[in-house]
């Protein structure tokens, strides 16, 4: 395998050409100059099999946390990437990249026998040569729980969250024995306590930190007043289009579905969209139909 990697990853940052003074990071993902691999690097294919047939392809270069950026090159945190680009084909392939650098540092040995695992030749899996054990990656589902209320959505600041005074819609792990519909009510209720019905899916998105697999879906709040865990949640309010906090990067599925909410409380359907700012411009790119 080659050592111009499509992807270099130093645990979660990304290898990137080296930004203007004062620009921001650049979107595209830089190979490994033409030099010697760093020492305990790991190169490995970024697909295999069905993945390959389908058009990822490539190697993907993972060094150690030591290793400085070649000349011409910085290290950009894979969040930032992401947050760069509006389109999800942009950073899809580089989430591969890093969900199968999480998974292969994590199954380095085998989890039945002990022994150092391999790899198998025809897909994505982890073989240990003594017991046969198969191990595939890893993906862990999370629900994106967006809450309505009449004209307003619930946005809440995580205790965690990477960007002081970002707020967000609420997400939380699916449990064993769990639906996402399931899910959804259940973390509404534990991180804010309020109660919610009628969840219905939106969409969803791979999300590698380290290997969550985030699924949208809206509801209705149905009783309750905020009240934030305090642990998870230290803040929750009722936010419209017009004031809101900061929210998360374009890149993001809870960007993209906070944004469709706010285009239906602006232009519901069913409403004159020529009556409203956002239909005005509309209907000015239309083209005029004959009577």
């Amino acid at each position: 395998m080659h050592p111009q990697a499509r992807f270099v990853l130093r645990g979660p940052e990304i290898l990137a050409p080296l930004s203007p003074a004062g620009g921001a990071p650049s979107i595209v993902p830089a190979p490994w100059p033409d030099l010697p691999l760093p020492e305990g690097a790991e190169l490995f294919p970024l697909a295999v099999g069905a993945a390959l047939r389908a058009g990822l392809e490539g190697a993907v270069l993972a060094v150690s946390a030591q290793t400085p950026a070649p000349e011409g090159h910085e290290w950009i945190p894979l969040r930032s990437f992401i947050n760069a680009a509006r389109e999800e084909h942009e950073w899809f392939p580089a989430a591969r990249a890093l969900a199968l650098a999480n998974w292969r540092a994590a199954t380095r040995f085998c989890g039945r026998c002990g022994e150092p695992n391999g790899d198998k030749a025809d897909e994505s899996a982890r073989l240990c040569p003594a017991c046969g054990a198969l191990q595939y990656p890893r993906l862990s589902p999370a629900v994106l729980a967006l809450v309505r209320k009449g004209d307003r959505i619930l946005l809440a600041r995580n205790a965690r969250a990477p960007v002081a005074g970002m707020q967000s819609i609420l997400a939380g792990f699916v449990e064993p024995g769990e639906t996402f519909e399931d899910c959804v009510i259940r973390e509404v209720r534990e991180e804010v306590g309020i109660e919610v019905a009628n969840a219905r899916y939106l969409g969803s998105q791979p999300w590698p930190f380290p290997d969550s697999f985030m699924v949208g879906f809206e509801c209705d709040w149905v009783a309750g007043e905020l009240a934030p865990d305090g642990v998870e949640i230290v803040e929750a309010g009722w936010y419209g289009p017009e004031v809101h906090p900061q929210l998360p990067g374009p890149g993001s599925l809870s960007r993209r579905l906070i944004e469709r909410a706010f285009a239906a409380i602006t232009d519901p359907p069913g409403r004159d969209r020529a009556a409203t700012s956002t239909g005005r411009a509309l209907a000015a790119r239309l083209p005029r139909q004959p009577c």
